[in-house]
């Protein structure tokens, strides 16, 4: 007898094309495959832990010695083969609890809608599971049993990641009347533009919360008549910026009832653990044998229960299994129905999905697994043309029925969907899809990557959308060209024109305001070809996020790459964006930034840089702002202003108006004139909704100043609601400070309390430390309003903390609560902090914070004793809030300087 060594492993291989004579393979995983034929003893099979893992439930096998194989640079661990267990799969799948039907999971869906219906709100439910459970089919049921009573959309987000951030969008609105939706709504103009943006037939300008906005009231439009159902599906493959919009529907759409059903893999509740699921099991085996009832007909009951064993319960890999038993004749189809032509044997059929699939194409003649392969590589849906122009000369004509052959076997189906006037269809699920892609060798792959992105290049050209799928498909071919040739010198230029694509998509989302995509789309491009400027870019996406950290390091990276390159433009924005980042950190410094920016500008100036120069100013005002400088602070913005324009950069010109204002509120203007300013910035704001409702606080906080306390609360619910229907959550919480002192001027303690408290919560989980500082501070304040000393001493301790030296409109804020705080226990002390608190307001030009200064340290020292001297900072702070135009302050002054010349008289 010849006794045989058997070495087994699993993993990717560089294989030949056996249909050209190129019978080889080669790599790691032969390579081991080879060392542990070399280690079996005589009749004995040793697999590595990879295939064990695929077979484990299927075999008996003991563990051997982690063994040293030449060439690994670590021991491999290896099992012996014992026996085999014919027909059972190699991983059992996880049953966790029966399933005993999908009435209970439809039921749920229409209680969904109904509440929908009845609150007139969006309802969101993520219906997860794993691949092929009957997320979609369940869709469908639900679909079905609604005929005409909603309106239902559908949309599909794509593998690629996070750069195809709208597309499901651009599926959803296809064949609706977007116009004549909107016709006769408020602002229809404008959410008709914004639509166009977002799915990329217009050029990007609004932010994504502009987007969100619009996409909600056009949801709102269409549930008008009829509910909507909006049908997700592969949730999983979205953004982040994608899924915000979900959550942002969900909180904000009023009037609609909307039900969004999310299709996911099971994984993503690890992305989104706080969405309603609705969770779908496998089939128990009574269902299972329902299911092929319905769809082959009566059965023998052995091959329903192996079948049902072997699918795992999985109503997909059900109908996987049936499909290829009709394809080997064994099955057959008479009267409707599919009838076993001979005893069904499943020997033959694979132990698991994967394996069923790569059976199914193994089944294939050579011309269609080619054509299944081209049509893999483009994506789960694909194009007649695509596919036509990606095969070789003599094969073009056979295409139209290698397509045909593939729709009647069930592989793939027509799609609605068209690609500038071509013929669509797509797999029939995700996983056939991956299947013909990993069959298909990666030099292959490279090949037709890079032919598709060619021909979507000569039919799409600049359209904003495919920049994002073109720059995919050449990213793709670069990849697997670099496994397996990392030196050819073709790969920089192929790096190159993906890398381009990549960021101009990646740039296009950071103007729109959609900093997750940007970042995806620049970190991929950076990673290609990085170069001063796209890091620079990738920087700025971060910061965006709020990624300090990240932002950070790749304007360090920017930085190095300048000088190398001897790019002096780049390298000097990198170290002023760096000081930027180290005085947020707290590490840097005011001066550093201010010094840094004024070494800058004379270059860019000098360049006709206007943009550049006008963010150069921006920067530079934010150091003033910093100091309470507000007077350099607004004649540093006006010049931005001027070269913002020059630049016709709209949003910037915006942002810059916007932070003049906040000038207004706090510098030395006049209430009356600072209401003007403000009445005239929003005015000019345009469609810009964000800055409207920014404008309408500020307006509120000086309306509030003056007295106006009904006019302010009403600006102030006003422009909440914008920003509210924004999700500008933060930019809220930021701007507590100015909302909950007009609850505090209308007398409302427990409202400014209760969203300062908020604020600062959701402050604090964003790593916003200046404004932790200030919201902080703005508590205490309140607290003490409210006679809970106590309590606000913890909330100065926190905005004492958080406040860097620089900050000074934090450092005198917290200084003058604790200086309050002490009036009563120990007015020294509360004296000294006091006088501390009118030293740094002198620093400034903000009368504001001068008088508030003033009159913290006028309750001390009346708290002292010291009458005089209390007397003159009461009047000190009076004349300031009068000059200010401030008469809520200047009437509680004049009130409590009445009282103790009342109570000096008397005593």
């Amino acid at each position: 007898r010849i006794g045989v060594r058997t070495g087994v492993n699993t993993g990717e291989v560089i294989a030949g094309d056996p249909a050209q004579g190129q019978a080889f393979a080669t790599g790691d995983a032969v390579v081991v495959a080879q060392r542990l034929e070399a280690n079996a003893g005589a009749g004995e099979i040793l697999v590595g832990d990879s295939t064990f893992r695929l077979v484990r439930d299927a075999v008996s096998a003991e563990a051997v010695e982690p063994l040293v194989l030449k060439g690994k640079s670590a021991p491999v661990a290896a099992w012996r083969l014992l026996d085999v267990q014919p027909g059972v799969a190699g991983v059992m799948r996880r049953m966790d609890s029966p399933f005993v039907g999908r009435s209970p999971e439809l039921a749920r869906l229409g209680v969904e809608l109904g509440r929908a219906k009845a609150e007139r709100t969006c309802r969101v439910v993520t219906i997860l599971g794993e691949p092929g459970v009957g997320k979609s089919r369940l869709a469908a049921e639900l679909v079905a049993s609604l005929g005409e009573e909603a309106l239902v959309l559908e949309g599909r987000c794509l593998p690629y990641g996070s750069g195809i951030t709208y597309w499901p969008l651009v599926e959803m609105v296809r064949g609706l009347d977007v116009a004549a939706a909107l016709a006769g709504e408020p602002d229809g103009e404008t959410v008709h533009g914004r639509i166009l943006e977002a799915i990329g037939r217009a050029e990007s300008r609004s932010r994504s919360d502009e987007l969100y906005w619009a996409i909600r009231r056009l949801l709102e439009a269409l549930a008008r008549e009829r509910p909507i159902v909006l049908v997700l599906d592969d949730i999983q493959w979205a953004d982040r910026t994608f899924l915000d919009l979900v959550e942002y529907l969900s909180g904000w759409s009023r009037d609609a009832a909307v039900l969004v059903c999310c299709l996911a893999r099971t994984e993503f509740a690890e992305l989104r653990p706080a969405w309603p699921m609705l969770r779908l099991e496998p089939l128990s085996p009574d269902d299972s044998a329902r299911l092929l009832e319905n769809l082959a007909g009566p059965l023998q009951p052995a091959a329903t229960r192996e079948l049902g064993r072997a699918t795992g319960g999985n109503p997909l890999f059900l109908e996987e299994m049936l499909r290829m038993l009709v394809e080997d004749g064994m099955l057959v189809e008479r009267n409707g129905r599919l009838q076993p032509l001979t005893d069904v044997d499943l020997k033959r059929v694979p132990e698991t999905v994967q394996a069923v699939l790569a059976a199914r194409l193994d089944r294939l003649d050579a011309e269609e697994l080619a054509v299944l392969q081209r049509a893999a590589v483009i994506g789960q849906v694909f194009w007649w043309g695509a596919v036509v122009d990606l095969s070789p000369a003599t094969s073009m004509p056979e295409v139209a029925r290698h397509l045909q052959a593939l729709v009647r076997k069930g592989l793939i189906r027509p799609d609605e969907r068209t690609f500038v006037g071509e013929d669509g269809f797509r797999f029939g699920h995700i996983l056939s899809r991956d299947a013909a892609y990993d069959s298909t060798p990666k030099r292959l792959r490279a090949e037709l990557h890079e032919r598709f992105a060619d021909w979507g290049e000569a039919r799409v050209g600049d359209t904003v959308e495919f920049d994002e799928i073109i720059g995919h498909h050449l990213e793709q071919a670069h990849l697997n060209r670099a496994e397996l040739a990392p030196s050819r010198p073709s790969g920089s230029a192929l790096a190159a024109r993906a890398a381009g694509r990549l960021a101009r998509a990646g740039r296009r989302a950071l103007t729109r305001g959609d900093a997750s995509a940007a970042t995806d789309l620049l970190r991929r491009a950076a990673a290609l070809a990085p170069s001063a400027a796209l890091l620079f870019d990738l920087a700025e996406a971060y910061g965006r996020l709020g990624s300090i950290v990240e932002a950070e390091e790749r304007y360090g990276a920017a930085l190095e790459a300048a000088v190398t390159a001897g790019d002096w433009r780049s390298e000097i924005c990198a170290r002023v964006e760096l000081e930027v980042i180290a005085l947020f950190r707290g590490e840097g410094g005011v001066d550093q930034l201010a010094t840094a920016v004024q070494g800058a500008l004379p270059a860019f100036e000098e360049a006709g840089d206007d943009r550049t120069v006008a963010r150069l100013l921006t920067a530079l005002a934010d150091a003033y702002w910093w100091r309470c400088q507000i007077v350099p602070m607004q004649e540093t913005l006006e010049r931005a202003l001027h070269h913002a324009r020059r630049a016709a950069d709209e949003r910037l010109e915006a942002d810059t108006a916007v932070r003049l204002a906040y000038g207004a509120v706090v510098g030395p203007l006049p209430v009356a004139e600072g209401r003007r300013l403000v009445a005239g910035a929003a005015a000019q704001a345009g469609e810009d909704t964000s800055a409207k409702g920014t404008l309408l606080l500020m307006a509120a906080l000086l309306a509030a100043l003056e007295g106006e306390v009904d006019e302010a609360r009403d600006l102030s619910e006003r422009g909440t609601e914008i920003l509210d229907s924004l999700g500008r959550r933060i930019v809220l919480a930021a701007m507590s400070t100015w909302t909950s002192a007009v609850d505090l001027l209308a007398g409302d303690i427990d409202g400014a309390e209760l969203q300062l408290r908020a604020a600062l919560q959701q402050l604090i989980q964003f790593g916003q430390r200046a404004n932790v500082a200030s919201v902080a501070a703005q508590l205490a304040e309140t607290l003490i309003a409210a006679g809970r000393n106590d309590e606000a001493a913890s909330f100065i301790t926190v905005s004492e903390g958080a406040a860097t030296p620089d900050d000074l409109h934090a450092q005198i804020a917290w200084r003058v609560a604790r200086a309050k705080v002490l009036a009563d226990d120990d007015a020294r002390e509360g004296e000294r902090i006091a006088r501390e608190a009118v030293e740094l307001a002198r620093k400034t030009d903000s009368p504001l914070f001068a008088a508030e200064s003033l009159e913290a340290l006028s309750i001390v020292l009346a708290a002292a004793g010291s009458r005089a001297e209390a007397s003159s900072a009461a009047g000190q702070a009076l004349s300031l809030f009068e000059a200010k135009g401030h008469l809520v302050a200047a009437a509680r002054i004049r009130t409590i300087r009445a009282e103790a010349r009342t109570a000096s008289t008397q005593g």
